[in-house]
């Protein structure tokens, strides 16, 4: 998602962003308002990623950042992405990091050679980021909230220190380089309860945000069932529209 986002996005600075997981990438239309937001969303986005692509200087942002925050943001467990180039160790070689990217490359170029075709057949700039289109059943829902009890169930603010301790170290950089933050509680599909662990993370980061004075809206019950995909992804034909529109307002209030 991230080299997507630089290919849509190839200028060396981005001005205002609304950085978030997949949640973010599947519900902001970017350019359907005026308020000049680039959709910065990428797969299982924490607050320690961001801070990582700024402090080790894979994004550099102008003027103002939007997180757009659920539990999971904050988690330091969460699986991700082992290719985003700022999980590379210093002392790990890069054809190592990106092993398994390069053994797909090449097995998928040996077979395609061997078919009389040429060495490479797709090319990267062709995807998009991931969107969500449709509406699970209730039926689906209650198997997709099962699921996420059973992964994320057990877990504490104990399990977030490391976002947490990114999300005073972003604040203290945005407050040094004159960047404006501020957050968003993304919304949640109203047929699915919040489970008790994703609430205890919840209110740990209202504190957190609360004492570092960052602006914060609440919109998790904003939105009605019907504009979502799943718990907490946006149909992307009617829901995206729909919270853009809704938030697009505060997004290009002046700081």
């Amino acid at each position: 998602d991230f080299e997507l986002l630089q290919l849509e996005h190839p200028e060396q600075v981005w001005d205002k962003i609304f950085f978030g997981s997949s949640a973010v990438t599947a519900s902001y239309i970017e350019g359907r308002g005026d308020s000049g937001y680039i959709n910065a969303g990428i797969d299982y986005g924490t607050i320690r990623d961001l801070w990582e692509m700024i402090d080790k200087g894979y994004a550099q942002v102008g003027s103002e950042i939007v997180l757009g925050i659920n539990e999971l943001s904050f988690l330091d467990t969460l699986p991700t992405n082992p290719t985003y180039a700022w999980h590379r160790a210093w002392y790990e070689p890069y054809l190592y990091f990106q092993r398994d990217r390069l053994y797909k490359l090449l097995t998928d170029g040996a077979n395609n050679l061997l078919d009389g075709k040429g060495f490479v057949t797709a090319y990267h700039t062709g995807q998009q980021r991931v969107v969500y289109r449709g509406h699970l059943s209730d039926e689906q829902l209650s198997e997709n909230l099962k699921s996420l009890i059973e992964r994320f169930g057990n877990m504490t603010p104990n399990d977030c220190t490391e976002n947490f301790a990114a999300l005073e170290k972003l604040s203290a950089y945005c407050g040094e380089n004159g960047i404006r933050l501020r957050a968003v509680w993304m919304p949640r599909n109203s047929k699915v309860e919040i489970y008790p662990a994703a609430q205890s993370i919840m209110d740990a980061a209202n504190e957190a945000l609360s004492r570092l004075g960052i602006e914060t809206i609440d919109l998790t019950h904003a939105i009605e069932h019907e504009y979502f995909y799943d718990t907490g992804h946006m149909d992307y034909d009617i829901g995206a529209p729909y919270f853009t529109d809704l938030i697009e307002p505060w997004l290009a209030e002046e700081g």
